[in-house]
C-alpha cells in the first residue's frame, strides 16, 4: 500500500481501486459512526495503539504484529483518514470482522479527539479504577496478614493457659534467675565469714606471754 495512497482520498476519488474495490465497497455494511470525522492530529496514537493489539487479539485470539502494524499505518498516513476506506482493505485480514472492528476503533478515536491529551477518558477511567482495586487488594492481604498473626498470638497464649506450663524460655529465665540469686547469697556467707575472722585477729589476747609474768621469790 502506497505512502499517499489514503491521504484525504476516498475509493471512488482514487484512481488506482479497480472496479471490484468499488463494488465491495458499495456492497459493504458500514457503521453510521464512520460518517463522522476524525482529526488524528488531536489523537494520542501511543495510548490508541494497545487498544489496538488489544482489539485484533479479542476478534482473532492471536497475536498478529503484521495487521497492527497496517492498522496503525492507515490512521497516521493522514490526518483526516477514510475509515470505509480502512473497512475495505481490512476485510482481507478480519472478513466479517472488519465492520465490528471499524466500529469500535472509530468510537475510540472519536472519544480520543475529544479527550484532554488526546487520551479517551474511558480509558482515563479504567486506568483509575485498575489502580483503586489494586490498592484495595494490598491492603486486604495486609489486613489478613494482621488477623492472622493477632490469631497466632493468641492461640498460643490459649495454649500456655490451658497447659498451665511455662514455656521453655520462661523456665531458662527462672533457672538463671535463681541460679543468679544462690550466687550472692552465697558470697554474701562468704564475706560475713572473713568479716569476722578479720575482727577476731584485730582484737587484744587477754591471755598474758609467759615472759612478761611477774617471777615469784
Amino acid at each position: 500500500m502506497s505512502g499517499g495512497f489514503f491521504r484525504g482520498t476516498t475509493i471512488d476519488q482514487d484512481q488506482r481501486f479497480g472496479d471490484g474495490s468499488k463494488q465491495m465497497m458499495k456492497q459493504a455494511t458500514f457503521s453510521r459512526l464512520l460518517k463522522k470525522p476524525v482529526d488524528m492530529k488531536r489523537v494520542n496514537m501511543e495510548a490508541i495503539k494497545p487498544w489496538i493489539s488489544d482489539k485484533i487479539f479479542e476478534l482473532l485470539e492471536i497475536e498478529d504484529d503484521v495487521l497492527f502494524e497496517y492498522v496503525v499505518n492507515l490512521l497516521e498516513e493522514s490526518d483526516k483518514p477514510d475509515p470505509r476506506a480502512m473497512q475495505v482493505n481490512l476485510t482481507g485480514f478480519l472478513e466479517q470482522k472488519a465492520p465490528e472492528f471499524m466500529h469500535s476503533l472509530w468510537t475510540v478515536l472519536l472519544e480520543a479527539q475529544k479527550g484532554e491529551g488526546g487520551i479517551p477518558e474511558s480509558f482515563i477511567r479504567k486506568k483509575m479504577e485498575e489502580l483503586k482495586r489494586k490498592r484495595e487488594d494490598e491492603e486486604r492481604a495486609a489486613e489478613r496478614i494482621r488477623e492472622s498473626s493477632s490469631r497466632g498470638r493468641e492461640q498460643s497464649v490459649q495454649r500456655r493457659d490451658h497447659s498451665g506450663r511455662q514455656s521453655r524460655w520462661d523456665t531458662r529465665s527462672d533457672d538463671r534467675t535463681s541460679k543468679s540469686q544462690s550466687y550472692r547469697d552465697s558470697r554474701d556467707n562468704s564475706d560475713r565469714r572473713q568479716h569476722r575472722r578479720r575482727s577476731r585477729s584485730r582484737s587484744p589476747s587477754k591471755r598474758r606471754h609467759p615472759s612478761l609474768s611477774p617471777r615469784r621469790s
